[in-house]
């Protein structure tokens, strides 16, 4: 169990805690008067905070879920905030956040800095931002995935958050990973979704890297995302991202929201200009002083070597043939272990589903909820994540603020 007072006094990482000594500032200089609401609005929006219509001072807090993972510790300190600063639930939303409402403003910063005690953030999770980095639901167990994207949606949420470049964007800027042609981030409908592809090599191997699809969106106007390039090489990832942001920030609507998305790019400047206007930022984005080619560090340090299926025959029923005998044979928990876990044969990771109605993450005595929670157990920490499809149809009714 977390300690709460402990936590209280945990020391912060400095850049953290200078932004949110600041927020706090802005908080009582807005309540005295001394800040106007839109110039408010725009300050909070950057650190994650929604102001809500009821009138009043309640505002909504969206914490992020970097593409989904969450650690026991974090689970439960949103399971604090929700009894203590909310109304004793919070929602998940279909890109890897949750969310609290009915916060009262002059709480919000306490409500931060314990989020950051336990390596939690809301920083960017609104405004005109690049937003939480989402990343497929099976990452690093997905037996068919080409690599583990888990590393690789660490090193994007890194590299962007908190970037200057960044700050300011035309409009909100969303991405998304897939391991493999499954697609489970939906990178159709992302301003730049990667999924992880394999090409092959002369001497017949495979090398994995990444196909790229950029100015997806739905909307009023969807826009189906379309591919950059046949194959993007793992250390041109990074590179090829800010590329694709830079052009869209330099040449995106700043008048119009409406028309701000990447995908109003297509129709504005078409899409073969489009593309090559992405390379050309890419090829001389070398020159940047942080340019951000090779392998970033996460990759590096933690590996993206994929689940794999194994090539042992399993002892388990976990990969066997169903039958209609043989499931009706099994218990009750052999039954779900059957339909709901899956296996990184190769790594020997777990991937389990678990589900609670309604997109809604409750604490109750003894036990907590989540929606489609998956637990990668490899004896360090345990990976929770969203799985979009349940909660889609109930929280576009509650909100459509993603």
């Amino acid at each position: 169990m977390i300690d709460i007072t402990e936590l209280r006094t945990t020391m912060l990482d400095p850049v953290v805690a200078k932004e949110l000594d600041r927020f706090e500032d802005g908080v009582r200089r807005y309540l005295a008067g001394e800040i106007d609401d839109d110039a408010f609005r725009v300050f909070r929006l950057n650190q994650g905070i929604y102001g809500q219509r009821q009138g009043g001072y309640n505002q909504m807090v969206r914490v992020k879920v970097p593409y989904g993972r969450i650690e026991p510790d974090q689970l439960e300190m949103l399971a604090y905030v929700a009894e203590t600063y909310s109304r004793g639930w919070g929602h998940l939303t279909t890109r890897q956040n949750v969310q609290f409402h009915f916060v009262a403003l002059e709480q919000v910063p306490e409500v931060l800095r314990l989020l950051a005690a336990v390596g939690m953030t809301s920083r960017e999770a609104c405004g005109d931002t690049v937003r939480n980095v989402a990343g497929c639901h099976l990452a690093g167990a997905c037996p068919y995935e080409v690599l583990d994207i888990t590393p690789w949606a660490e090193a994007a949420k890194s590299y962007f958050l908190r970037n200057p470049l960044t700050q300011r964007l035309p409009r909100k800027f969303k991405i998304n990973f897939s391991g493999c042609a499954t697609d489970c981030g939906q990178a159709m409908f992302n301003d730049i979704g990667v999924i992880g592809v394999s090409r092959p090599l002369p001497d017949g191997s495979l090398e994995p890297g990444f196909r790229v699809f950029f100015a997806g969106g739905l909307g009023a106007n969807p826009h189906p995302a379309l591919a950059l390039e046949e194959f993007t090489a793992r250390e041109d990832l990074m590179p090829t991202i800010e590329a694709a942001l830079r052009v869209w920030s330099n040449h995106g609507n700043r008048d119009n929201k409406l028309r701000a998305r990447m995908k109003w790019l297509v129709d504005t400047m078409g899409i073969d200009e489009l593309r090559e206007r992405i390379f050309k930022e890419r090829k001389f984005l070398i020159g940047s002083s942080s340019y951000p080619g090779g392998l970033p560090a996460a990759v590096q340090e933690h590996g993206d070597a994929a689940a794999g299926m194994g090539t042992a025959v399993p002892a388990d029923l976990g990969s066997a043939p169903i039958s209609g005998v043989e499931f009706s044979g099994l218990s009750p928990y052999a039954k779900w272990e059957l339909a709901n876990v899956v296996r990184g044969r190769a790594n020997g990771t777990v991937s389990a589903y678990a589900h609670c109605r309604l997109g809604e993450k409750y604490r109750a005595p003894g036990k907590t909820k989540q929606n489609d929670k998956r637990t990668k157990d490899k004896g360090k920490s345990v990976n929770r994540n969203c799985n979009p499809q349940a909660q889609r149809s109930t929280l576009q009714k509650k909100q459509k603020l993603d």
